[in-house]
């Protein structure tokens, strides 16, 4: 398998640097402002050897050891990576080293998982892109990504199969659904009927799927929901239920704390939305 970091830096052309600085604006994205971050990186090169001298710290919304990694301006990425001083880390200069170690993003994770042909496939969905489009949560191959580990294989699969356009074919999932929320059903779908099936009944599955987050919403506005003294309020994430399914809890239907002892009735009531779907 290829290693992480083969996500970070897919060829010599370009590098992901969508993580620095260590503390960003979630809703930047790299492809803001493109000519000023581009003197940015370049001024930040360029005097990377008195910023080291100097070892001042950063606030963390940005950051002196983000800049161009080559003379070509292809790449960007940290200045201060072992992988640049003979295996020395200087990234505790800016007081941020551990943060940026240990910082990996889900897509990477997801990545790592996949086996070499896979990894390929989703490389050459980016072939021709520069280092800012590579970056930014808008490159189809991070929308992808998004997903759970074997919903990209089945995405995959059914992709070299069917030899279908992956823009114009599997848009949809980064277009019209949301893989917080859409992560568990729209697997389960796809797992038994195959991505066609999902692509071509998707108003009713986004039909159901809506009316399944307003009957949770509903049974959470129950007081007896809350207020039985056996139904002491747990995180979501901790339900006996699938982690994506947690997700459509929290992000589609806004419940992050529910009693644990409703974790059967959840999973009743999405098998029973699941084959209505499937049934359509």
């Amino acid at each position: 398998m290829l290693n992480l970091a083969s996500l970070c830096f897919p060829d010599d052309q370009k590098s992901c640097f969508y993580c620095c600085p260590p503390i960003r604006d979630p809703e930047a994205d790299p492809l803001d402002n493109i000519e000023e971050s581009r003197a940015m990186l370049r001024r930040n090169r360029k005097s990377i050897k008195e910023n080291i001298a100097s070892g001042r710290e950063i606030s963390g919304e940005s950051c002196w050891g983000l800049g161009f990694l080559d003379d070509e301006e292809k790449q960007a990425g940290c200045l201060l990576h072992p992988l640049r001083h003979n295996g020395k880390d200087l990234r505790n200069l800016t007081g941020y080293q551990f943060k940026c170690a240990n910082a990996l993003c889900r897509e990477a994770l997801v990545f790592a998982e996949l086996n070499p042909d896979e990894q390929n496939f989703c490389l050459s969905l980016c072939l021709d892109m520069d280092s800012f489009a590579y970056s930014s949560r808008s490159n189809p191959l991070m929308r992808l990504l998004a997903w759970e580990t074997m919903m990209v294989q089945l995405i995959i699969g059914d992709a070299r199969k069917n030899r279908h356009p992956f823009l114009t074919e599997y848009g949809f999932l980064w277009q019209t659904l949301d893989f917080r929320i859409d992560g568990y059903l729209a697997f389960e779908i796809a797992r038994r009927k195959g991505i066609d099936f999902l692509r071509h009944k998707l108003n009713h599955y986004i039909s159901l799927r809506n009316a399944l987050i307003d009957e949770l919403k509903k049974l959470a506005a129950d007081p007896s929901f809350r207020t039985s003294v056996n139904n002491a309020l747990i995180p979501a994430h901790r339900l006996k239920i699938p982690l994506a399914l947690s997700r459509l809890l929290k992000f589609g239907a806004g419940l992050w704390e529910l009693p644990a002892t409703e974790a059967e009735l959840i999973l009743n009531k999405t098998e029973r939305t699941l084959e209505k779907i499937l049934l359509y």
